[in-house]
């Protein structure tokens, strides 16, 4: 996935690299702690030791900044979360119940893995398009990848539409996953379910809805309407 050009003022002495990784390590922690309306570039400074005008010579503003950081984050997650959803489907050992395993362990596990910064950039993504834009194409890629490798078993899935069945389970999954990290476990239940656990109760709902799902119930004959009997 090609992901945007930041702005980002590249250094060219390694001291200047090393400062600014410092500031975009920095920055990435104030963002997962204090989210981006705590988020400031004075306290990026302090924890980066640099000063201030060490942040602006790099980053025109504080949004340059968090787009940057957005950029690596991406970064990481995208191709390798990609990778590794897609090289389940590579072990002929696994039937249709073990590659929705793998592959949504291995996306959950990305997923988790930035969790605190994913929550910082999803509750902003709605209000800020250069946020939600490359944060959606990379839901695409994974959603490709998870659709891509569910229907390499094919054969097991009792869905009347394979493709339909395999976006409805991704879409739960990463629905399920993103409201946890967005908002915390007790948002829409009060029941408290750790992460793990709704993990592998979402791979044991969708590889019942694969097996399982679309199939309607014959709809019974309406009842005949009988005119009232004369008094």
């Amino acid at each position: 996935m090609t992901l945007p050009d930041t702005g980002v003022r590249p250094p060219q002495q390694r001291r200047s690299r090393e400062s600014l990784e410092r500031v975009l390590h920095a920055g990435a922690r104030v963002l997962a702690e204090k989210g981006y309306d705590g988020f400031t570039v004075a306290e990026v400074s302090r924890a980066a030791k640099v000063s201030i005008g060490s942040v602006y010579g790099r980053f025109a503003s504080k949004d340059a900044l968090v787009l940057e950081i957005h950029r690596r984050m991406l970064e990481r997650l995208s191709e390798p979360t990609v990778d590794g959803v897609l090289a389940v489907g590579d072990d002929p050992a696994l039937d249709l119940r073990g590659v929705v395993e793998g592959a949504t362990r291995r996306f959950a596990d990305a997923t988790n893995a930035e969790r605190a910064l994913l929550r910082a950039f999803m509750l902003r993504g709605p209000v800020d398009p250069r946020i939600a834009g490359p944060g959606s194409a990379a839901s695409h890629a994974a959603g490709r990848a998870f659709r891509t490798v569910v229907l390499t078993r094919r054969d097991e899935i009792g869905h009347p539409s394979p493709e339909l069945a395999a976006d409805i389970a991704y879409r739960m999954t990463y629905d399920v996953l993103s409201r946890h990290v967005m908002y915390g476990p007790t948002f829409e239940s009060d029941s408290d379910h750790t992460w793990d656990e709704l993990v592998s109760e979402l791979i044991e709902a969708s590889v019942a809805y694969l097996r399982h799902g679309g199939r309607r119930a014959p709809i019974p004959p309406a009842a005949v309407t009988r005119p009232a009997a004369a008094m």
